[in-house]
């Protein structure tokens, strides 16, 4: 399956729901694997904890300032997340079918409420 319209309000359906108001809101970016590959093609937004709706941009390998993560993710990644809902994300992680980035500090992440959903795929993220 591949990361397109049809495929991120699946996706979209899954994650989970937003848990309060932050005040500096970073967006989780989503990109196939192979547009990533390519540095080229679309990249799909989640805003956890900020209410706003996820949508599509154009990716080109660079990460903009108000990108706090970026999940590259194999098709077989979004087949068992459309199916099995956001529970198996940590797995997916573990079997590198998703290949997570943290794009900022991790003090900014917690600020954009990020921290849970770190967390949710049980990443080490040291405290310095």
């Amino acid at each position: 399956m591949r990361l397109d319209e049809s495929t991120w309000r699946q996706v979209l359906a899954v994650l989970p729901a937003a848990c309060g108001k932050v005040s500096d809101a970073l967006a989780v970016a989503f990109v196939d694997a192979d547009n990533f590959a390519s540095k080229s093609g679309s990249a799909w937004l989640w805003w956890p904890d900020s209410g706003q709706q996820g949508g599509r941009c154009d990716f080109d390998g660079r990460f903009p300032p108000e990108w706090g993560m970026l999940l590259v993710m194999s098709e077989s990644a979004l087949d068992t997340l459309c199916i099995e809902g956001d529970a198996c994300l940590a797995g997916l992680v573990r079997r590198v079918q998703i290949r997570p980035f943290l794009l900022q500090q991790m003090d900014i992440l917690e600020a954009a409420g990020l921290d849970d959903f770190i967390e949710s795929l049980e990443l080490a993220t040291p405290k310095h």
